[in-house]
């Protein structure tokens, strides 16, 4: 028997093992509660749709879906955490396209890969935003924020949620594609930047929809576009961008659900049926339609597809830009 053949039968050999460790892991799970990773504090929107999800899927399940808030860094502190758990079906991360998409190009040296650190499991929610202005600005509309930035060059401030993020790079856009120079000013996290806003600090700020519009409602912020493909429900009268004369500007913002690369298909494939029928609960989808969420039903396979998508969009922005975080 020749050195190659015995060679041969023992790789076989360990495929055939590793492959029965495998069914059998799978065929236990879950045997124990899973872990939901949501990189934002406490009460964000990001948190409300962690929450309602782990509540949803952990019945089926039959197990608990522990969330963990690991706020930080623009996501780094959680996906670098999610990215060395093992891949076995317990740890599962909410994960904005600022973590996927975003930080390969504001980091020089991000400690971990999304495309090769990650198992896209099921896209999530897309959020669309909402550019607000500071009252005491006087400004109402997209006209009067060009008029405002050309006669003042530079001294029209924004807020955003920090360096690198979607509510950052929105506004970088924004400036870029009207032709005219804006202040960032970045605060520690979104709520603390619209606050500046209603405050007066800082004049404008392009924020999750399902927040600004709570404050444009109550008269604290002026709306002045819808960061989306149509009008928002809540607010009839504000124009999108299109209609505020800026086709085809990008949608900033989506949540996607991801596990540690090695995570097996059949759990991957699980998770992503759970989280369909998720979408299509009633008493779900009037709490994400309350949440101005729009969901979005896709196999996992999408999520590795959108990431790469808008890193086409953005990343050339953040370079030509020159937005670091390190």
């Amino acid at each position: 028997m020749n050195r190659r053949y015995i060679a041969a039968t023992f790789a076989a050999a360990f495929l055939a093992a590793a492959s029965v460790s495998v069914s059998a892991q799978t065929a236990s799970w879950p045997a124990k509660p899973i872990t939901l990773v949501v990189p934002q504090a406490p009460g964000g929107g990001t948190d409300v749709l962690g929450r309602l999800w782990a509540d949803f899927v952990g019945k089926p399940l039959k197990t608990t879906i522990v969330v963990e808030n690991k706020a930080g860094a623009n996501g780094v502190v959680a996906s670098t955490y999610v990215a060395k758990q093992p891949g076995d079906g317990y740890t599962f991360m909410v994960a904005g396209i600022s973590y996927l998409a975003f930080n390969p190009f504001t980091y020089k040296s991000l400690p971990y890969n999304p495309e090769k650190d990650f198992e896209g499991v099921a896209l999530l929610v897309n959020t669309p935003f909402l550019l607000v202005a500071s009252r005491e600005s006087g400004i109402k509309s997209m006209a009067d924020l060009v008029a405002q930035a050309k006669s003042k060059p530079g001294q029209l401030n924004f807020s955003s949620a920090g360096k690198g993020n979607s509510t950052h790079l929105v506004m970088e856009m924004l400036a870029e594609r009207l032709g005219v120079k804006l202040t960032h000013v970045p605060y520690n996290g979104a709520g603390r930047g619209l606050t500046g806003v209603m405050a007066g600090e800082v004049q404008l700020m392009s924020d999750v929809l399902n927040t600004a519009a709570v404050q444009a409602k109550a008269g604290r912020v002026t709306a002045i576009a819808a960061v989306a493909p149509t009008r928002a429900a809540g607010l009839p009268d504000v124009p999108t961008m299109a209609e505020a004369g800026l086709k085809d500007f990008p949608q900033p913002g989506w949540y996607a659900l991801v596990a540690p690369a090695g995570t097996p298909r059949t759990i991957v494939e699980r998770m992503n049926a759970e989280t369909q029928k998720f979408f299509a609960d009633p008493d779900v989808r009037a709490k994400l339609d309350a949440l101005n969420y729009e969901p979005l039903p896709a196999g996992p396979d999408a999520v590795k597809t959108w990431m790469q998508r808008d890193a086409k969009v953005w990343g050339p922005v953040i370079t030509r830009l020159g937005i670091a975080n390190d």
